[in-house]
């Protein structure tokens, strides 16, 4: 009888240990993570392509495109910001932001003066949107290094370059 249990007992553990090691976790640019890590790099992800999918939809006499952009620009704050320290997190703000030159601020200056997006307002929002992208990965991970891997990946997906340098040339 004793035999029987921890043959059974460690055929159970066995089972256990195999499912810990077999069982596929989340994985996103080579990075394993959580089922909840997993669901806050797509949220961020998507928050991300809508601000740009705002910048493409950007018209300088419709105001309406910014006060859209608006909308998008305070769920990507309030939601790619979960998990960072005080000192990510206004680096986030101020990158995607209406203060201190951020991506919105940048865009409500240009609807104020009724000019398009060029190749110089392209360029600022590229280092602006280098930061966002960053600093949304470190809101799903702790390590530096999976945050990069993440980070670069999300730039490969969403083609953030390549979308902002044709929003630099239409005008």
């Amino acid at each position: 009888m004793k035999k029987s249990f921890w043959i059974l007992l460690s055929v159970v553990i066995a089972l256990l240990v195999a499912a810990f090691f077999l069982y596929p976790r989340a994985s996103f640019g080579g990075v394993r993570m959580s089922e909840k890590q997993y669901r806050q790099v797509e949220r961020s992800k998507r928050n991300i392509n809508n601000v740009i999918n705002d910048l493409d939809a950007y018209k300088p006499t419709d105001a309406k495109t910014v006060t859209k952009m608006k909308k998008d620009v305070d769920r990507l704050i309030t939601q790619n910001g979960k998990n960072l320290s005080t000192q990510e997190f206004n680096k986030l703000e101020q990158a995607v932001g209406d203060k201190n030159g951020g991506v919105l601020a940048t865009i409500e200056a240009a609807q104020k003066g009724k000019y398009l997006i060029d190749g110089d307002i392209a360029s600022t929002l590229h280092s602006k949107f280098s930061v966002i992208v960053k600093e949304s990965a470190r809101s799903a991970v702790d390590s530096d290094s999976q945050a990069e891997k993440i980070a670069t990946q999300i730039q490969k997906d969403l083609s953030i370059d390549s979308r902002l340098y044709k929003l630099g040339l239409r005008s």
